[in-house]
């Protein structure tokens, strides 16, 4: 009995042994700093395993509706005692601002002695997401207005009566001028991005950001973003909430990012129109406008591209069709 037990002292370390030279971690290192919404960051996980044993990422299964995993980069491979630990560089972006947490990743394991299946996850760990515009310190977002406190009344009253005045006008004229009228039709030439740009460059020149009226100025790049939304993707914007237009924006066909970026925008301008939100450089969201027609008209135009090539492309499978019969 004695021998027993004292065999059984001499094997229980190389048992121990045995068990840690099998085991697998998984160490990861979160990004250094805070990134933006919609712009790829960048971590580590460092994998270490038993020689004989082999591990991978299950691409299918990362990310979530926060975060999307873009790549899986193996950066370095060391072996020291029979066991290797593998670097490998995620790159992925988050979709929701402030602090979120990164999903764990599921790795499959296989090896000598591996049951088949084995999946292993890395560890969760936080992220703050930067909003694309940047607050400037100091600014307050101040109560929101009372009910219907916002709503310019007079200018509304005067818009339906000017509306009222041009009705009756083309009522009365059009018999009588409908046939001179149309000799001398005109129709605007310019594409939907030229027109929602002259009206911002028009707008610029206002003076309304400088005088410090922000509602009037916001008001006024907002209706810009929606007109030419309107005539560039028939989407009915003018008579859309922010969220609504939100979910619309996908039909532009545009990148994430940029229906982001645009989400963001409106959200941005709703808090200067209704909760006197103080921007801190009106001059950049200005700009950040026109970058956003430009993305916006370069979809709309590769969009139109791709269509006309798949067209040339049905046209001349029809005419191949024809020509064998």
């Amino acid at each position: 009995m004695k021998t027993a037990a004292l065999l059984l002292l001499l094997l229980l370390p190389a048992a121990f042994a045995g068990a840690a030279d099998n085991a697998v971690s998984l160490a990861v290192s979160p990004p250094a700093g805070k990134p933006d919404l919609a712009e790829t960051f960048t971590f580590k996980v460092e994998a270490s395993l038993p020689e004989s044993y082999s591990i991978k990422p299950d691409t299918a299964s990362a990310g979530n509706s926060e975060f999307e995993v873009r790549s899986f980069v193996r950066r370095a491979v060391k072996k020291e005692g029979g066991r290797r630990s593998e670097t490998y560089e995620i790159e992925a972006r988050p979709f929701t601002l402030g602090v979120s947490t990164f999903p764990a990743l599921a790795w499959q394991l296989s090896g000598a002695g591996v049951p088949p299946g084995t999946v292993i996850k890395s560890s969760t760990f936080t992220v703050e997401v930067l909003p694309l515009f940047e607050a400037t310190e100091g600014q307050d977002i101040r109560d929101i207005y009372k009910p219907y406190g916002y709503v310019p009344w007079l200018l509304i009253a005067a818009a339906l009566a000017l509306a009222a005045l041009g009705a009756w006008l083309y009522r009365r004229f059009r018999k009588g001028g409908a046939a001179g009228a149309a000799g001398a039709a005109w129709t605007d030439a310019r594409s939907p991005y030229q027109r929602a740009r002259d009206r911002l460059d028009r707008f610029a020149k206002t003076g309304l950001a400088p005088a410090g009226r922000m509602k009037e100025y916001y008001t006024g790049l907002t209706s810009i973003l929606r007109l030419y939304l309107q005539e560039e993707f028939s989407i009915d914007a003018a008579l859309m909430t922010t969220a609504d237009l939100g979910r619309e924006l996908k039909r532009t066909g545009a990148e994430l990012r940029t229906a982001l970026k645009a989400r963001e925008f409106l959200q941005k301008a709703d808090l200067v129109k209704f909760a006197r939100l103080q921007p801190g450089d009106a001059a950049k969201d200005s700009a950040a406008l026109a970058e956003l027609l430009m993305e916006f008209h370069r979809a709309r135009e590769n969009a139109l591209a791709l269509e006309a090539a798949a067209n040339a492309a049905a046209e001349l499978a029809a005419r191949q069709r024809g020509g064998r019969r």
